[in-house]
């Protein structure tokens, strides 16, 4: 249900369908969430980071951070398995696709996997510390830097296939980087996104323990309908909305649950064996777009 917004309280017009009667819906450890009633479309309407110390190493590794994962490099092996699966959804949707932009890469697993099937693949990443590790650890060719001109300028070839994995509900532009995006995208070429579903049944029972309210890091939390707008917006027609099932680490269960409820991640026996055990797991709240641009 979403609650009428005080009225002290003048909320920015929708990114997606453009209305300017946003209401407030959650207010997040003092973060309001602010909702449009057309498209859902949700956002965090007073967080402020920069991007480029805030993803630091602290933000992969640091169990002790009030921010990001406790061990991002633990869930590599998991992450193999969901990069692989992504990677056959993208072979079926453009089967004659050479070359990949991968946004928001983190430190390049998905990149690697690419590349190791016959991708010519090119990353972007904000994160200084995570962009130097694929570069230095994985080999893949990652530029560091916001989804702008100067950086997609690097991006020395047009590619046939975008992806933003779990990326966009972080841009402080969603709406600009798509457009910018689609400009760069070969005529007949794919974008293929991840992120949560603030519509889903999960997102509703939990309410404002939802595990996908990352304050302040997720700027954004998307309806299927608010990133169609948003895409064709961009000059793309989506050709697939669905669910999608993630392998994750036991390990990496049990802190999002600890997470949700609001408590340190509890130390665990065997601990060490949780972060090497895969897990498929969905809850439906994860919504997967693929769109494509017009030849």
């Amino acid at each position: 249900m979403i609650a009428v917004a005080e009225p002290s309280i003048a909320f920015d017009a929708c990114r997606a369908c453009g209305r300017h009667d946003a209401v407030q819906r959650d207010c997040i450890r003092g973060h309001r969430i602010a909702q449009c009633p057309g498209c859902r479309l949700a956002w965090t309407h007073d967080a402020r980071i920069d991007p480029a110390t805030f993803y630091d190493a602290a933000y992969f590794e640091d169990a002790n951070a009030p921010k990001g994962y406790n061990d991002y490099f633990a869930m590599a092996g998991a992450m193999q398995r969901t990069n692989r699966k992504r990677l056959n959804h993208i072979r079926r949707v453009a089967p004659k696709a050479k070359s990949l932009l991968d946004v928001g890469c983190g430190p390049g697993f998905f990149l690697r996997e690419a590349v190791d099937r016959g991708f010519t693949s090119h990353g972007i990443e904000v994160s200084p510390f995570a962009s130097d590790f694929g570069r230095r650890e994985l080999q893949v060719n990652i530029t560091t830097g916001a989804i702008d001109a100067g950086s997609l300028a690097r991006v020395t070839e047009s590619p046939d296939v975008i992806t933003m994995w779990d990326t966009i509900e972080h841009l402080p532009d969603p709406d600009d980087a798509l457009r910018r995006l689609a400009a760069r995208l070969n005529p007949g070429g794919v974008i293929c996104i991840t992120t949560g579903d603030i519509t889903s049944m999960a997102a509703r029972i939990t309410g404002s323990r939802w595990h996908l309210y990352n304050l302040p890091e997720h700027l954004w939390f998307f309806s299927p309908d608010a990133l169609r707008c948003m895409l064709e917006s961009a000059g793309l027609e989506v050709v697939n909305i669905s669910s999608e099932i993630c392998w994750y680490t036991a390990h990496y269960l049990v802190e999002r649950l600890s997470y949700s409820a609001g408590i340190k991640t509890p130390r665990i026996p065997g601990a060490s064996l949780l972060k090497r055990i895969p897990v498929p797991l969905t809850l439906f709240d994860i919504v997967f777009v693929t769109a494509r641009k017009p030849a």
